[in-house]
């Protein structure tokens, strides 16, 4: 009895049920489906574009700042040149300071060397700040293995610094250099040289590039 008492009810609620509505019902929920489907792709399209267009900003701005260090790299190039004939120099003559051919090459040619040094340093700087801006900003965009790609442009920029170092140090003609300290400076900034920071540079530049191809096939699949 009670079995046929709901089979009644069904019957009833089917009986009142008004079937012309039903393929509107089902329109609705369709473009409800849809509309929520293509607001999620363009959400995931736009945040792709987003991120590329970062990655694209902080890959030139890297390449700018590699090109733009070549001025001031050679100009070191020069100069280790310079000091290298004035130590052979110094040497023939029987100086017997420490860093004799440094120390006259600093006190005849430091200040303009310096100056010359610091011109193309100063263009360089606006690109570092730049790179390195950037380069943080990623942190927060949650691309994997970032932390490598920021520590190469850390890297980069750390050359920039061996060479502003060095440019003090070259420009530096009234030290005292019988002082135990000044001598280890200058033994310590002489050890900056042209061929060790091209290849910081292309190994960083290396890491970078192999990182942002991996970074570019992740956002485009």
């Amino acid at each position: 009895m009670m079995d046929m008492d709901i089979f009644m009810q069904i019957a009833k609620a089917i009986k009142n049920v008004n079937w012309s509505t039903i393929p509107s019902a089902i329109a609705n929920i369709w473009v409800a489906i849809i509309a929520t489907y293509a607001l999620n792709t363009w959400k995931h399209q736009t945040r792709t574009q987003k991120h590329m267009e970062f990655m694209d900003e902080l890959t030139d701005t890297v390449h700018e700042y590699i090109q733009a260090m070549e001025a001031p790299i050679q100009i070191l190039e020069f100069v280790k040149i310079g000091i290298q004939a004035y130590s052979e120099t110094e040497s023939l003559q029987g100086k017997s300071i420490k860093n004799a051919g440094v120390i006259t090459y600093i006190e005849k040619n430091g200040k303009a060397v310096q100056m010359r040094l610091n011109e193309y340093l100063d263009k360089v700087r606006p690109i570092k700040s730049r790179m390195n801006s950037l380069a943080a900003k990623g942190q927060v965009l949650g691309f994997d293995n970032y932390k490598q790609c920021y520590d190469a442009c850390t890297m980069l920029a750390w050359s920039h610094g061996q060479l502003e170092a060095f440019a003090v140090l070259i420009g530096s003609a009234h030290l005292n250099w019988q002082n135990q300290e000044v001598q280890q400076t200058l033994d310590k900034v002489m050890t900056v040289d042209a061929k060790t920071i091209k290849e910081n540079l292309e190994k960083q530049s290396s890491v970078f590039l192999k990182l942002v191809k991996q970074i570019y096939q992740t956002l485009l699949t």
